[in-house]
């Protein structure tokens, strides 16, 4: 996937397709779940307080049908795959709707499962040296084995979608590593479902971050559980067991499988049934011990990167090795939120993290003169900072691979921005204005004049150096409070050049401007949320005069 066509059919068409697709339909899907009552009802298990629409997971089900249908080559395992998936889908449906039993939404998973499995004809077959005394075949009972696995995890994922934005953020996170693996193997098939999967749930996040407007549902967490265990599996089989194994997949998914089986364990020790809903789930504890609604998103979010690194790091090494390093990191999980729990520690965030200006500070003529240009300068700089960047935009010469990445960056930041809210909810644009900047000074970092490169330097110290004195000034603390979508994409710029690198997909001299552009972004990210804190109004200023610059770079 070199050539800017390649890129365009392989990556960024279905990308943005999916993204648009999943927004254009969800309106229709929010009237439709409210017509039939598919909403979800608060009570003392749940977070929520008010009625919300569930069965959000519809509007991904028509991307995830529609765009690998149409956009490639129908294999029997794509045969198998999408019709699994619409049993899934249809057995979703219907206990968002009718409230189905346990027994016949688990018959309905099955039957899913077992479709993708004996058209696909993937199975696992080898699970490797997990205990140093030889590879371990399971023979005669690969498809039973596989089977259990596959059901386990829909129902792992279906039980962790237990906040705004969890289950879409872990799926999306998952999507990530799994799409870096079909990379390397060169799985293009498995490559262009993952791409619609992440794209999908980027424009399901919009929605359901909190506070959400839609749920999933049964209709999405159980899809989200097919087609990442569909997705593990498809990779195993194309990779041969040489760049990923079962327990490469055991790690990346390792948080929430382990936390299903702590709680279905738990439950079944205290005479209950392993289903039976309660909120002794992992991120139900994080909230006991404090933490609010997005810490505990965030938290998650954050966890399950690590996993999926540690997954990316020890690839292709001994499976022994990797057995060891999943019981690490699941008994180190756990250790650290027992301990928390133990000893009473809380993990709740002062309600007002900025101080009066004076606090803790002699107010002298000096600081009081200091506090009133700083504040002056807030206007001013939410123009300055486009400037900043004009003359080495200015002096670009862009290729057509690029005007691609761009155009797409564009298109998503359009699509994404909160129109109707007229720019009031900061998460969005605020990583929406983060994502635009980003591409950006990625482009400006990869000029040929040494003054552009210079000039970059000193501009994001001098940038740099003003956040510092209205921190100091004015203690803007919240501006280190983010959100999920913002944690999100600051994983994912400071990972990829990481996971390229660890690879090689990418040269060195990319690698380095990757790690520069993040440093560079984060610093814009800071001054963004400095200048538009208490003042929405001007993300529009900022977001249409980003958007010029990107424009610029395709002239």
């Amino acid at each position: 996937m070199t050539s800017a066509s390649q890129i365009a059919t392989t990556f960024l068409l279905p990308l943005v397709s999916s993204v648009f697709l999943t927004l254009l339909v969800m309106p229709a899907v929010v009237r439709l779940a409210e017509r039939v009552g598919a909403v979800d009802h608060p009570d003392e298990r749940k977070v929520h307080v008010n009625v919300v629409p569930r069965m959000g997971g519809l509007a991904f089900l028509v991307s995830l049908l529609l765009i690998p249908f149409t956009m490639l080559d129908v294999s029997t395992t794509t045969q198998g795959f999408l019709l699994g998936l619409f049993i899934i889908g249809f057995t979703g449906m219907a206990d968002d709707i009718f409230q189905i039993s346990p027994r016949l939404k688990f018959l309905g998973i099955i039957a899913g499962c077992g479709m993708f499995l004996v058209m696909s004809g993937t199975a696992i077959t080898d699970l490797g040296n997990l205990f140093g005394s030889g590879h371990i075949e399971t023979g005669w009972f690969a498809i039973p084995l596989t089977l259990i696995a596959m059901v386990g995890f829909v129902n792992a994922l279906n039980l962790s979608d237990g906040l705004d934005g969890l289950a879409a953020g872990i799926t999306l996170i998952a999507s990530f590593f799994l799409g870096s693996f079909a990379l390397i193997i060169g799985d293009d098939e498995s490559l262009m479902i993952d791409v619609v999967l992440f794209g999908s749930m980027v424009g399901f996040l919009y929605f359901n971050s909190h506070p959400a407007r839609i749920f999933m549902g049964d209709t999405g967490s159980l899809i989200l559980g097919y087609v990442l265990a569909c997705l593990s599996l498809m990779l195993l089989q194309s990779g041969r067991g040489e760049v990923i194994s079962p327990i490469s997949m055991g790690i990346l998914l390792g948080l929430p499988l382990s936390d299903t089986i702590y709680v279905m364990v738990r439950r079944i020790l205290r005479g209950t049934s392993p289903f039976l809903p309660d909120k002794t789930h992992f991120h139900h504890r994080l909230i006991d011990l404090g933490l609010p609604h997005p810490g505990v998103v965030g938290v998650f979010y954050g966890l399950i990167y690590i996993y999926g690194c540690m997954a990316v790091l020890f690839a292709g090494t001994a499976e022994w090795l990797q057995s060891l390093v999943l019981a690490g990191l699941i008994a180190t999980t756990y250790l650290i939120l027992m301990s928390l729990e133990r000893f009473g520690f809380s993990l709740s965030l002062n309600a007002d993290l900025e101080d009066s200006d004076s606090s803790g500070k002699q107010e002298t003529s000096f600081y009081y003169m200091m506090t009133r240009t700083l504040g002056a300068s807030i206007p001013l700089m939410t123009w300055v900072m486009p400037l900043i960047l004009l003359p080495p935009v200015l002096s670009l010469s862009i290729l057509a691979g690029n005007n691609l990445f761009m155009i797409t960056v564009m298109v998503l930041a359009v699509l994404l921005y909160p129109w109707r809210e007229g720019g009031r909810d900061s998460a969005w644009s605020l990583g929406l204005l983060y994502l635009l900047v980003f591409a950006i000074i990625f482009e400006i970092n990869r000029s040929e004049y040494a003054w552009v490169h210079y000039y970059m330097y000193v501009m994001t110290a001098l940038l740099f150096c003003w956040v510092v004195l209205k921190l100091w000034f004015k203690r803007h603390a919240r501006i280190f409070l983010t959100s999920g979508f913002e944690i999100l994409l600051l994983l994912f710029s400071w990972l990829t050049p990481w996971i390229t690198g660890r690879f090689n997909l990418l040269s060195a001299d990319i690698q380095a401007i990757f790690y520069l552009v993040c440093v560079e972004a984060v610093v814009f990210l800071l001054a963004t949320k400095v200048v538009l804190r208490r003042q929405p109004r001007r993300n529009r200023q900022l977001l249409f005069s980003l958007l010029l610059l990107a424009g610029l770079t395709l002239l």
